[in-house]
């Protein structure tokens, strides 16, 4: 039973690792930020049309990620975002709407058509029984709401995609 212990913390510790550094809310700036990756479909006829498709994956993976950091936020009623969305139909649809607005600020193209981006979305564009309702973690309102993702040893840049009729 205790040999199987280091290969259990092996691989479980990675997967909590990385559930949490998917968005982040910068309360100083008040701004949302999620970040999404998308693979490429290895059976596209071109590399433009597979990061085309891994960018439309990544965006709404980071769409979905920033709904369920947004979900984890308190209010300053002591109750979470999350509570207030399941409760309210309407709210959620319009916040969902809000968060398919949300701008790309940095993305990475890898060279094999994969793309990694990170979103940002203004609290204050949010609808106004959560943008105004907020309540930024004790302690300081300069703290990320959650751990900030890890970059690896590539940094993304804000570059354009190779033209669409390369190949």
């Amino acid at each position: 039973m205790l040999r199987l212990l280091p290969f259990a913390l092996l691989v479980l510790v990675p997967l909590t690792a990385r559930a949490d550094a998917t968005g982040e809310i910068d309360w100083q700036r008040r701004v949302l930020k999620a970040t999404g990756q998308g693979a490429p479909d290895l059976n596209a006829p071109s590399i433009a049309v597979a990061r085309l498709g891994a960018e439309r994956a990544a965006m709404a993976t980071a769409q979905r990620n920033a709904l369920e950091t947004l979900k984890g936020a308190t209010l300053e009623s002591g109750g979470t975002v999350g509570t207030l969305l399941q409760n309210d139909g309407a709210l959620r649809t319009r916040v969902q709407g809000k968060l398919r607005a949300a701008r790309a600020v940095k993305t990475h193209y890898y060279s094999d058509g994969g793309v990694s981006l990170v979103v940002e979305v203004p609290l204050d564009q949010l609808p106004a029984e959560i943008a105004q309702n907020l309540k930024a973690p004790a302690g300081g309102a300069a703290k990320p709401a959650s751990p900030s993702p890890s970059p690896s040893n590539t940094t993304p840049t804000s570059t354009p995609a190779p033209d669409a009729g390369a190949k």
